[in-house]
């Protein structure tokens, strides 16, 4: 029995992995990359984020924040975050910034994300959704981003060690 590539969008081009995550190609041509964060994944962050939102906490510095609405998952924020993901693992930096001077905002801009609000967290080194959610949960900077009312979408990529979690309200 052959076993077909599974095909999804990722940044307005088609990518397709070969059912174990890896890539098989990215903007029209073949290339080595890690595998990108599965569904199962992406949905076990939402799902923690998700059931933090609902109960309410005191983010590390003192701010407390009752329940908010959970988040819905956004595709162009994945597109988004993935991209950074990616590129954070190709060229080998961790921040917000990338070395060419773009901006998380600039990056969910050119995804196509109307908005009026954004954040970001990110992380690197942690195996599970649930360990991620957990650092971004204990870091005074993270904390308010998985909690902030005026957020309503999220998206999540990872590649290698680096997760991005892109959030937002559109216009």
């Amino acid at each position: 029995m052959k076993i077909l590539p599974i095909c999804f969008p990722a940044f307005l081009m088609l990518a397709c992995t070969a059912g174990d995550g890896s890539l098989l190609q990215h903007s029209g041509a073949a290339q080595v990359l890690p595998p990108a964060i599965d569904y199962i994944s992406a949905r076990a962050v939402l799902e923690e984020v998700n059931a933090l939102r609902a109960t309410g906490c005191k983010c590390p510095g003192g701010k407390n924040f009752g329940p908010a609405a959970p988040l819905k998952w956004d595709h162009q924020l994945e597109a988004a975050a993935q991209k950074h993901a990616d590129d954070m693992y190709r060229r080998r930096y961790f921040s917000h910034n990338s070395p060419d001077g773009a901006e998380f905002s600039d990056r969910i801009s050119r995804a196509g994300y109307e908005w009026k609000t954004v954040g970001e967290n990110i992380a690197k080194g942690y195996p599970t959704p649930r360990s991620v959610v957990k650092a971004w949960r204990s870091s005074r900077e993270h904390c308010p981003n998985l909690m902030n009312p005026k957020f309503d979408d999220m998206g999540v990529g990872k590649a290698g060690p680096y997760w991005v979690q892109d959030l937002g309200r559109r216009r």
